[in-house]
């Protein structure tokens, strides 16, 4: 596996979960807006999403739906990785993506998020994940239903540790089930 893509995990919660408190140390660019994603990433979303949903529906799946709230959870992620240097499901304070999804109001049965670093096109981002075992795994499950998908630039990025070359863009697909 490239270092670039990285296992996908999966956490089932038995409930649904309420929402919390945003996380301090969450980036957030621009304060004043409302969390609903832009145009431009809702466009980038629907690109992965229509090769991804491709792919589930050779599975038997039905297509996965965009989730304003799984949006948000999945672009705040991809915007602390490209900011902050890292490279995780976790959070640099350790907070999962479950939390994230918590944070953002949305009620699941189970959640899981794919991630992937370096891909400069949503067909580079899509084609890795689905040339993963794990990462393939989360796609094809036909239990899940909403999806959010973001990635987050960053200009001027440095390489992370282990790494020769930065990454620059940073992706996260976030999968639940209400």
């Amino acid at each position: 596996m490239h270092s670039w893509l990285k296992a996908a995990a999966i956490v089932l919660a038995l409930g649904p979960a309420a929402p919390a408190m945003a996380n301090s140390t969450d980036v957030v660019l621009d304060e004043s807006s409302s969390s609903a994603p832009t145009a431009s990433a809702t466009a980038t979303a629907k690109e992965v999403l229509a090769i991804l949903n491709a792919a589930r529906k050779k599975a038997g799946c039905s297509p996965l739906k965009l989730n304003s709230k799984l949006m948000s959870a999945a672009q705040t992620h991809a915007n602390n990785m490209a900011k902050k240097d890292f490279f995780d499901h976790s959070n640099k304070d350790g907070s999962k993506f479950s939390s994230r999804v918590k944070r953002q109001g949305y009620k699941y049965k189970m959640v899981a998020e794919n991630i992937a670093a370096g891909q400069s096109t949503a067909k580079q981002a899509a084609n890795a994940w689905l040339g993963s075992a794990g990462h393939r795994k989360n796609i094809l499950n036909c239990k899940f239903k909403d999806t959010g998908i973001a990635v987050g630039y960053q200009a001027d990025d440095k390489p992370i540790m282990g790494n020769s070359k930065p990454y620059y863009y940073y992706w996260v697909q976030v999968f639940a089930s209400p």
